[in-house]
């Protein structure tokens, strides 16, 4: 014998079913992309090992392997304690892996990237690898971020370093774009120093319009660390930071000396947008193994013969 369901009117149907708040009570799903990744499971010991297996047996290998790279200054690299904040200018997806290949083995196992959110974040299977192969954590690159500051922050008081890239993405021509101030301001909470990295030569490898991988030769120089000041400003250590990378940006074009000179650092963001003054003032000296046949940004030390 069948049960008898009460009328959808009655009243022990209204009494029996679960209340339905108004739509505009109900909470958005959120989906954990973005900012709101959350990448501590690529830190924990297991992860971390298998991280570094793939970066020393192969993605480091490929790295070299693509890029050449001939690196400068490394004994700087030595002499300091983590945890250390890397600033680098950003001229092709190649930077983050090329940044890790060139660190000591001692400071490549102990370093997360800040990546942009945006695009390494996007989706989970993205965050999933970017975070596993590279230790890649989530930055808005688009506004000030609580939560990604917060993030920086803790893995700096846990004795991770941090390589950041102010520009807040790649170059889309070879030229230095303006520094953003966040690296500045973690330095100035934490107090840690800040090594600048110029990164010279992967834009004619793998640039922001190249549509596929073209071998080549890189530079990477290492600067002296700068150490925030007492009561410094974020403005003065950006500026800073901004003179720091300007010179080495113009070491990797002509030579340690000529570089230093007044008036010669490399400007952020470069003052001309115009490939042809930016070729015509370029000494630069990487090549392809294939003969390029157009005259090349400056940003990266290539030029077609």
């Amino acid at each position: 014998m069948s049960t008898k369901q009460p009328s959808p009117h009655s009243p022990a149907r209204f009494v029996l079913r679960r209340p339905t708040p108004p739509g505009s009570m109900i909470p958005p799903r959120t989906h954990a992309t973005g900012t709101n990744y959350d990448t501590s499971f690529s830190r924990k010991e297991s992860v971390r090992r298998v991280r570094a297996f793939l970066l020393d047996s192969a993605i480091a290998p490929l790295t070299r392997r693509v890029t050449r790279p001939t690196v400068i200054n490394t004994s700087v690299l030595d002499t300091l304690e983590r945890p250390i904040i890397f600033v680098a200018n950003h001229q092709s997806h190649l930077d983050t892996p090329l940044i890790l290949a060139v660190l000591p083995p001692k400071l490549r196992h102990h370093t997360v990237v800040g990546a942009g959110a945006d695009f390494f974040f996007d989706r989970r299977t993205k965050g999933f690898f970017s975070s596993t192969l590279l230790g890649a954590i989530p930055i808005d690159r688009v506004r000030p971020s609580r939560a990604s500051a917060e993030l920086a922050t803790q893995l700096l008081e846990e004795e991770w370093n941090l390589v950041l890239f102010p520009e807040g993405g790649r170059t889309p021509d070879g030229l230095a774009q303006e520094l953003k101030s966040g690296a500045a301001q973690m330095a100035i909470k934490t107090g840690r120093p800040v090594v600048p990295l110029f990164i010279d030569g992967t834009y004619e490898i793998y640039g922001k319009a190249s549509d596929r991988i073209h071998p080549g030769s890189t530079t990477v120089i290492i600067g002296e660390p700068l150490v925030p000041r007492e009561a410094e400003r974020v403005s003065a250590l950006n500026d800073r930071i901004t003179q720091a990378l300007g010179v080495l940006g113009r070491e990797a074009a002509t030579d340690f000396f000529t570089a230093r000179q007044p008036g010669r650092a490399l400007s952020f963001p470069a003052p001309s947008r115009s490939w042809v003054e930016a070729w015509q003032t370029s000494e630069h000296r990487h090549q392809h193994e294939e003969p390029r046949k157009w005259p090349k940004m400056f940003g990266s030390r290539h030029s077609g013969k």
